[in-house]
């Protein structure tokens, strides 16, 4: 008989339920008596693990149990199960365990706000909350006020709040002070968060209104994070949110206000306004350096040589600030005010306070007018200079016959048909002839050329700079002015040589140093099947032009060379060619790819963007390891390279960070192997020196000397 009611008994079981009154209640279903057993009464088994329920509770013979009546630890799992008994106390096996926790009161949803009923409405996971309908236990930060006029509202386990004012696009914390369920446990947590269910850090209507979602993301591209927009109150799909024309980034970090147009003002008082400082990609926080004071030539000179030397008093600034950029203009108006008017533009990053012009920027018997400004290290420019005027000598002593070639470098042999067309070459405006030694050399207008100007060629050994330069220029240095058809257009020339010559041509100015141009921009230069001949396109203010302005003048000192540049010259053929092709298949052979630097020198032809892809091509892409970091470097450089590009600020900062790598490889592609020794002797020694003069100096402290 007992067996068959165990039997019986196995089929017991519980379920969990809330009352009314939120009541925790046990519950099961009755096991049927039988002829030969009747169901006596249940005991109820708990404890906190499955394997320890050790209490027993004897409820009679009813179905159900209220978990109120114990004493529970909120928050910890409990275990019950429930096993039946006969009348003749034979007990039955227990149900599985079920847990349960006594969790607190809290609140199941995100509080909604209805901004137009000035309404908060709350859902606790109870009813018949203690204290929820008195509107002292709430606190809202900021601080909102309840309407006068009307009660809390109860709807079932909601409470609806009725408030004086709720602002938009405002997170808001609330604070429940004194409510509590019906068995005296408050409400946890405590503190809830109202018009942020994300819990992104932005108000859940602002997210709405304007249409973003994602904290990180920044909707108007205005380097200001979603996030940030909402904390500075800008809008997060404009990226000039007051219209004044700047930026709300460039704004926030120069600590102007994005949302009131500031473009007139002048945050840090030096006399350049706050627009102007944006539009020049400079600092509004940064004290600008002082108005540079020129210094020779003096103002009104007169019979000033045309090639002159242009130089200034010392840098000021205030702040100490380093002076990393020098900008120089020549002009034929003292106004500066078109581009026209303007023959010469450089920034020099060397040069700081000393400039020499170069030649065919100016002419005889003409007057001009020159003028400076510097920038510190934070792309903080100074005002321009006072521009001072100088007239040059009535006649080029190289050219007396101001027929735009040197005396003595006229072509006088009438017979000559350099350019191959059947008739005698004449000097002309849009045709010239140089000799160089031996050689013949014409120069002929094409393409939007209205007139040459000057042509002549120079001797390589007269430029002292080293760096890029190539170990042969048969014909020498071919400077040349020509005159565009209208400013910016790009210009074709056709050069023409008594004698073949190589396919690399090269170029030197002083703000680029020496640069291959025909690596560097290939589809400008193309050269005849014979050698003795070769088209050049220039662009007026592009790479091809060392005046730097858009005036309607080229100026460009290039030449034909069939070697590489002295840099290189430590590696033979084979391994130049080899060098060359794994920088063209690494993505920044012969001249391209050095991201970061180009974007801080402005140049991919900058003499200081040169020596870096110099010591890449001659060391870096000649081992497994450097040919690894080069292909990382163009990977995740461009995106880093564009950031700077676009900040005249952090340009600087970069360029300043670069001149020890600099130095570094410009002693490696341009020393020998002892020389190299020597240097690296020498910084041990002094370093050597160094430690031994910190080390006598501690000594004698301790000694008391």
């Amino acid at each position: 008989m007992g067996k068959h009611c165990f039997r019986l008994f196995i089929i017991a079981f519980i379920v969990l339920f809330a009352s009314s009154s939120f009541a925790a209640v046990l519950r099961w279903s009755p096991v049927e008596s039988t002829e030969v057993c009747t169901i006596g009464g249940y005991k109820v088994y708990y404890g906190t693990s499955t394997g320890q329920m050790n209490t027993e509770i004897d409820v009679g013979n009813v179905t159900s149990y209220n978990l109120d009546l114990l004493t529970l630890e909120p928050g910890i799992t409990y275990y019950f199960a429930v096993s039946a008994y006969s009348t003749t106390n034979i007990e039955g096996p227990a149900s599985s365990p079920i847990p349960y926790t006594d969790t607190p009161p809290n609140i199941v949803e995100f509080p909604f706000i209805n901004f137009t009923g000035n309404t908060i409405d709350i859902t606790f996971n109870e009813s018949n909350m203690i204290g929820a309908d008195n509107k002292n236990n709430y606190e809202f930060s900021p601080t909102l006020l309840f309407d006068d006029t009307s009660q809390i509202l109860r709807i079932n386990k909601s409470y609806r709040l009725y408030m004086d004012f709720i602002p938009e696009h405002t997170i808001i914390t609330m604070t429940l002070n004194n409510i509590t369920d019906a068995t005296g446990q408050s409400v946890d947590p405590a503190t809830i968060t109202i018009n942020d269910d994300d819990n992104d850090l932005m108000a859940d209507d602002w997210e709405s209104y304007y249409g973003v979602s994602s904290a990180m993301l920044d909707a108007d591209s205005d380097g200001l994070y979603n996030r940030l927009e909402y904390t500075t109150g800008t809008n997060p799909t404009d990226g000039d949110s007051d219209g004044d024309g700047m930026n709300d980034w460039w704004e926030v970090v120069n600590e102007l206000n994005p949302l009131v147009d500031d473009a007139d003002g002048d945050i840090d008082n030096d006399g350049i306004t706050n627009l102007e400082e944006y539009n020049g990609g400079t600092a509004a926080t940064n004290k600008s350096p002082e108005k540079p004071q020129l210094y020779l030539p003096a103002n009104g000179s007169t019979e000033i040589s045309l090639i002159p030397q242009l130089s200034t008093d010392s840098y000021v600034d205030h702040e100490n600030d380093a002076h990393t950029k020098t900008q120089w203009q020549i002009s034929i108006d003292q106004d500066f005010d078109m581009l026209e008017v303007i023959l010469f533009e450089l920034e020099t990053y060397d040069a700081l306070t000393v400039l020499n012009v170069p030649e065919f920027i100016i002419d005889p018997g003409k007057t001009y007018f020159w003028r400076v400004r510097f920038f510190d290290i934070h792309g903080g420019g100074s005002a321009w200079s006072e521009p001072f005027a100088f007239t040059t000598v009535a006649v080029n002593p190289e050219d007396t016959d101001n027929d735009g070639v040197p005396d003595v470098q006229q072509v006088m042999d009438g017979t000559i048909d350099l350019d191959g067309d059947g008739y005698l070459d004449i000097i002309s405006s849009t045709y010239k002839m140089v000799n160089y030694g031996s050689s013949g050399i014409s120069l002929e207008a094409s393409r939007n050329v209205r007139s040459i100007d000057g042509f002549k060629s120079i001797d390589p050994n007269d430029i002292s700079e080293t760096i890029g330069k190539p170990q042969d220029l048969p014909l020498g240095l071919l400077q040349f002015k020509i005159s565009t058809s209208n400013p910016g257009d790009t210009a074709e020339v056709y050069l023409y040589f008594s004698e073949p010559v190589g396919t690399r041509w090269y170029k030197y100015d002083q703000a680029n140093g020496w640069t291959e141009y025909s690596n560097d921009f290939p589809g400008n230069v193309l050269f005849s099947s014979d050698g003795t001949s070769v088209l050049l396109r220039l662009t007026d203010g592009g790479p091809g032009d060392s005046d730097g302005v858009a005036n309607g003048i080229i100026v460009d000192p290039s030449g034909p060379s069939s070697a590489a540049a002295a840099s290189t010259s430590s590696t033979s053929s084979s391994s130049s060619s080899s060098s060359s092709s794994s920088s063209s298949s690494s993505g920044g052979g012969g001249g391209g790819g050095c991201f970061i630097a180009t974007a801080a020198f402005g140049s991919p032809i900058e003499k200081h963007v040169q020596i870096l892809k110099d010591f890449r091509d001659i060391y870096l892409l000649k081992s497994r390891l450097g040919s690894a970091f080069v292909r990382a470097y163009y990977k995740y450089s461009p995106p880093i390279a564009d950031i700077i590009a676009e900040h005249e600020a952090l340009r600087a900062v970069v360029r300043v960070s670069l001149m020890p790598l600099i130095a570094f490889g410009y002693a490696a592609v341009n020393t020998s192997s002892f020389q190299q020794a020597m240097l690296l002797f020498l910084i041990f020694s002094i370093s050597i020196m160094a430690l031994n003069r910190v080390k006598n100096k501690k000594d004698n402290q301790a000694r008391g000397v």
